[in-house]
């Protein structure tokens, strides 16, 4: 999404979507929100980085609840983000507050 709206992931499995630089799933820059809820991500890939979402100079900050990241690959030796954000995102941690909020997040997680 490029100078888009809000976005929203909701109440779905995500699977074996791929981009050939970054954000497998989705590319976000400069739009207005993210919010993804109740979804599992498994298997998806980028060739650079943020396997699953890939988020630039958004408005308003990304959500994320009830979601899972499994089998997500990113960059050529898989070193690149599952998640990458140049913002802080509202994360409602099912394991508590270890999560970070910004940056790159890496790995299986949920």
């Amino acid at each position: 999404a490029f100078f888009g709206g809000a976005v929203s992931i909701i109440g779905s499995n995500v699977t074996s979507c791929s981009a050939r630089y970054n954000g497998g799933v989705n590319y976000a820059w400069d739009s207005e929100s993210l919010s993804v809820a109740g979804v599992d991500f498994i298997d998806n890939r980028a060739d650079t980085s943020g396997s699953v979402l890939y988020l630039d100079k958004l408005r308003q900050r990304t959500s994320i609840s009830d979601a899972s990241f499994t089998g997500n690959t990113a960059g050529d030796d898989n070193d690149g983000a599952t998640i990458q954000t140049d913002k802080p995102i509202d994360w409602d941690c099912r394991l508590g507050s270890w999560m970070p909020t910004e940056g790159s997040l890496k790995d299986n997680f949920s």
